[in-house]
């Protein structure tokens, strides 16, 4: 059964890729949600949980 943690990091990882799409098809579909940052914090996110989620397994 996997850790709460590593569930955690799985779940940061899947929002952070939803912001980078919706950043991406903001840009693309001229919406008005064009923020750089958003697609940097999900960037961020995916990282994170990436790391979180193999650190957990690891253990």
């Amino acid at each position: 059964m996997m850790e709460k943690q590593q569930i955690s990091g799985y779940i940061m990882a899947g929002v952070g890729i939803v912001m980078i799409l919706i950043s991406a098809l903001g840009f693309f579909l001229k919406w008005e949600l064009k923020s750089p940052s958003f697609g940097i914090i999900g960037l961020v996110l995916v990282i994170i949980g990436t790391w979180t989620a193999r650190e957990s397994s690891s253990n």
